[in-house]
């Protein structure tokens, strides 16, 4: 009976399901995880002062809906019953107002879409490297994704950047599964939750030269994320329009908004106890504390790794192709912006910004890791051999 039951079960085809199994587990490990920790702050923690409260403000003043039960943080003297949050675009802060809808006004509600993010990034990132290498490549992937301090820990906490981590890993998926249109409809969705997605478009429109062998269709994709971005900001424009009667009125606000964010973007903060400039993202350089003794800081190893394994294809002068090197672009492509921004002066900066380019940290180790070895272990033969 038991050899029976190993020849049914034990097949070739059952093999094929493991790294689906794993990575559903993971899925249900992060949920579970995600369900027993968002609530252990009852109160707005750090940021979400201003996030949170511009969620609920978004329900009461653009959807007259007020889903306000908890009270307004008391800080600095700030009248949080007015704050928009208009330095950042308004989609995240959308998401966390229809979370309260549903689920009401609590951290449960602000915190758990963060997780949801958290573990939909994971499954992205598994099947972009499933594409650009092979399962078991995906699978190493999914667990650096499911495990990253950055990432999982920005899920517990009601901020933007888990919300821009995610559709940049999802318009990269699409990416490198060719489906161009969709990916920059995506990519709109990432640049109208933080503006920081921005960085990453140069290494998008590469890939998609690379993926399609042509440029003409880029000024179209680039039409499409546009066109994406300005359709959140649609409620946005008709709130305003009444308030500057009309359309126009309502379109040169929102102009106007933007004109303003950039400027505040751009300026130095002056200076922040927590504040780490770009590099010192990679080394862990001053970390972010959240609650319950959880902070948002990197992996100085798996960043170490990530590093060093184009070096030893260049060490062994192996030849790999250029797809498996896409997610180098994207981090290149965007530490490079946050880089130019720091030179022109903003200069208070914090390691959750890494959240940017995090999942390319794992998607580059998932698409590299196996043939380094490989490599690794062919060159240690050779040298056997000549012994």
């Amino acid at each position: 009976m038991p050899q029976l039951l190993k020849e049914t079960l034990f097949t070739e085809r059952f093999y094929k399901f493991i790294p689906l199994i794993v990575l559903v587990a993971l899925a249900l490990y992060l949920l579970y995880l995600g369900f027993t920790t968002v609530n252990k702050s009852e109160t707005y923690v750090s940021d979400e002062i201003y996030y949170v409260t511009a969620a609920k403000n978004i329900g009461i003043k653009v959807f007259n809906i007020n889903v306000t039960e908890i009270p307004y943080p008391e800080y600095k003297g700030i009248d949080f019953s007015e704050n928009l949050n208009l330095e950042h675009p308004p989609l995240a802060k959308y998401i966390m107002f229809f979370s309260m809808l549903i689920l009401g006004d609590s951290p449960f509600a602000w915190r758990m879409p963060g997780v949801v993010l958290h573990i939909l990034t994971m499954i992205s990132i598994y099947y972009a490297v499933k594409k650009l290498a092979n399962e078991a490549s995906a699978t190493i992937a999914a667990f650096i994704v499911a495990f990253d301090p950055i990432l999982k820990n920005l899920g517990y906490i009601a901020m933007l950047d888990i919300y821009v981590a995610f559709f940049l890993a999802a318009s990269f998926t699409a990416l490198v599964y060719r489906k161009s249109l969709l990916a920059y409809v995506i990519f709109g969705l990432a640049l109208a939750s933080k503006y920081t997605a921005l960085f990453a478009l140069p290494a998008f429109i590469l890939i998609t030269y690379f993926e399609e062998g042509k440029l003409k269709r880029i000024p179209m994709y680039i039409a499409v994320t546009a066109l994406t971005y300005i359709a959140v900001w649609a409620p946005f424009i008709k709130y305003f329009s009444v308030e500057e009667n009309g359309i126009y009125g309502g379109l040169l606000r929102v102009y106007e908004e933007h004109l303003s964010a950039m400027q505040w973007h751009l300026s130095s903060k002056g200076g922040h106890s927590y504040s780490s400039p770009p590099w010192g993202w990679l080394f862990n350089y001053k970390v972010w504390p959240i609650y319950g003794g959880l902070s948002v800081h990197s992996n100085i190893y798996i960043n170490i790794v990530f590093i060093i394994l184009p070096l030893i294809y260049a060490l062994f002068g192996r030849d790999i192709e250029t797809r498996r090197y896409y997610p180098y672009f994207w981090f290149i492509s965007s530490f490079a912006g946050f880089m130019t921004i720091y030179v022109l002066s903003s200069t208070t900066q914090f390691i959750f910004y890494s959240s940017t380019y995090e999942p390319a940290i794992a998607a580059g180790i998932g698409a590299l890791l196996i043939p380094s070895l490989d490599s690794l272990i062919e060159k240690i033969e050779e040298k056997a051999s000549s012994w």
